[in-house]
């Protein structure tokens, strides 16, 4: 298990493991390919890779007045691609929703977690 913050998480859905960072799948993202990262290094660029999107945002927050709510530092990578809201920046506004709205009936399984973060590992460096 690694600590991320307040949580525990599975190796399962860990996809990349480095001596000083890693790299998770999120278990209730706000766009298809959103990963969490202790690191935003190559992060991004593989991730738009495994989504097919055009652009991607980082995004990070220090402290619960920047709206932070796991305890530990890391970044956001949501892969954006034209059309995925009507308004390019509605994405401000759903990630402000998408955090007040943290309940398990919301998350995906562990198995789809588990899965999406074997397919990442494939575009990443053995770990």
């Amino acid at each position: 298990m690694l600590r991320f913050g307040q949580h525990l998480i599975k190796p399962s859905m860990v996809f990349l493991k480095t001596e000083l960072s890693f790299a998770l799948v999120n278990r209730k993202p706000v766009v298809p390919g959103r990963i969490l990262s202790s690191s935003a290094s190559a992060m991004g660029t593989h991730a738009l890779g495994k989504s097919r999107r055009s652009s991607v945002r980082f995004k990070g927050q220090d402290g619960p007045e920047a709206g932070q709510t796991v305890k530990h530092v890391h970044v956001h990578v949501l892969p954006r691609r034209a059309g995925d809201f009507s308004r390019n920046d509605d994405v401000y506004k759903e990630l402000q929703q998408h955090d007040k709205e943290d309940s398990p009936d919301k998350w995906r399984t562990e198995e789809e977690m588990a899965a999406e973060a074997a397919i990442l590992k494939k575009y990443f460096w053995e770990n």
